[in-house]
């Protein structure tokens, strides 16, 4: 029985239509990934249809199109981000050069070596005879999705996009500085890019001696809490500027009202800074309808004297940003509010000695010892901290509260790297600076 099994089993089928339009996720399975489980069915069951069309040409784009369709499924769950926001992936390819980092290059790889086979072999795939090759066909599919459960079920939790089981919360609210307070302090808001909240002993250990520094309570009371995440940077932007879960072309700004404007209301001026470029991810028009008086991207920054920093994101250095903030504050006339979204540790993060992230030894042999992936990552966030103590140590800075908050875990594919940090929390911590004088309104 078992031989009249598999003389019926659709071997070509199974390598054509279900191997080689998933050939990434297939080969990284050792590595990490995220969960495919449901996208597989679905791809699985269609390609069982479309693969028994009479007309090959229909056969041969429907392979393409499934193929082409669950990369950028893989790619988005990959990075968390909504489907919708691969729309922005020409500006990436413009302004980014992924191709600095290994893993892109081979993922790149294995997508074109995808397309080439399924596009090359799916001719010599023969139509289906008997029900029973439909039968193995979709148990074919069934053992696909059981492979991938196994080899994903380390991370899977860390790959939600989104609950509506989890009440909404912000680092924003939570800390209390969604509205202007009766001290008329500055506040300064700092979305680090991939500051993720850390459960191992090396990370817990370094996370801690960056960004709960003892010499901050001495101008500062210091608080230190997480909130929940989902979805990727613009997520984390729409979380705590405007109480949203995601950045959508359907926000209506004029019915929505968002951090910006709100302080804008209440006298202050309201900047936002990034140092890459303004058009990604629409930064430059939706920022605008969020409330920002100003915003300075990364040729702004560079022609303000912001040094120039490579990497797969190449813009503007992070480490340069808080000293001019800091004159900003100090240079104003009336209250500020300075919104940034940090960069440099954007992943991956490469060896290149502008982030000066070459021959990383950072955190030691303890680090390395739990992934050699997280060193240039936590090496960047340290100078990050270094940067924005200098910052609020500065005797010259006037009274100014400091809401430092991540945006995402670190989006690693490595899951030896990925399980060192909670897959749903993200911290915040908030430099409160301690009663000064008041700051009047402008005009009062």
């Amino acid at each position: 029985m078992r031989d009249s099994l598999f003389r019926h089993f659709p071997l070509r089928w199974a390598l054509f239509w279900l191997i080689a339009p998933n050939l990434a996720l297939v080969v990284m399975w050792p590595f990490g990934g995220p969960p495919m489980g449901k996208p597989l069915l679905i791809a699985g069951c269609l390609g069982l249809v479309c693969s028994q069309a009479p007309s090959l040409w229909f056969r041969r784009l429907s392979a393409l199109v499934l193929t082409l369709g669950m990369l950028v499924f893989y790619v988005s769950r990959n990075f968390n981000l909504d489907p919708g926001q691969i729309s922005f992936a020409p500006t990436f390819f413009t302004e980014a050069q992924p191709f600095r980092s290994p893993i892109y290059l081979l993922g790149a790889v294995l997508a074109m070596a995808s397309v080439w086979l399924v596009w090359t072999c799916v001719p010599r795939v023969e139509r289906f005879r008997i029900p029973m090759n439909w039968l193995m066909g979709f148990l074919a599919v069934i053992g696909l999705i059981r492979f991938d459960t196994y080899a994903t079920a380390a991370t899977r939790g860390s790959y939600d996009l989104f609950s509506q089981s989890i009440p909404f919360a912000s680092a924003v609210t939570t800390a209390g500085m969604d509205r202007p307070a009766a001290t008329r302090h500055n506040l300064v808001v700092v979305v680090v890019e991939a500051l993720g909240h850390p459960v191992s002993p090396a990370t817990v250990a370094l996370f801690k001696a960056d960004w709960d520094r003892p010499e901050w309570r001495k101008r500062y009371n210091v608080s230190i809490g997480d909130v929940p995440y989902f979805g990727a940077t613009t997520n984390a932007e729409m979380r705590e500027l405007c109480g949203l879960w995601s950045l959508s072309q359907v926000v209506d700004f004029g019915q929505v009202e968002c951090l910006p404007a709100r302080f804008r209301k209440a006298g202050y001026e309201t900047t936002g800074i990034h140092a890459f470029a303004g058009s990604f991810f629409d930064r430059e028009n939706w920022w605008r309808k969020a409330g920002f008086d100003h915003a300075m991207f990364r040729d702004d920054l560079i022609a303000a004297g912001v040094r120039p920093c490579g990497g797969v994101f190449p813009g503007a250095c992070d480490e340069d940003i808080p000293a001019r903030i800091g004159a900003r504050l100090k240079a104003a006339t009336k209250p500020q509010l300075v919104y940034w979204v940090t960069l440099n540790s954007h992943l991956p993060v490469v060896e290149d000695y502008t982030l000066r992230t070459d021959n990383c030894a950072y955190g030691g042999a303890a680090l390395a010892a739990e992934s050699e992936l997280l060193c240039p990552l936590f090496l960047v966030h340290h100078h990050l901290a270094d940067a924005i103590t200098r910052m609020a140590m500065d005797p010259a800075l006037p009274p100014t509260d400091i809401l430092i908050v991540g945006d995402h875990m670190p989006p690693f594919f490595d899951r030896d790297a990925r399980v060192r940090f909670d897959g749903h929390h993200v911290p915040w911590i908030l430099l409160r600076a301690r009663p000064g004088p008041l700051v009047q309104p402008a005009g009062s």
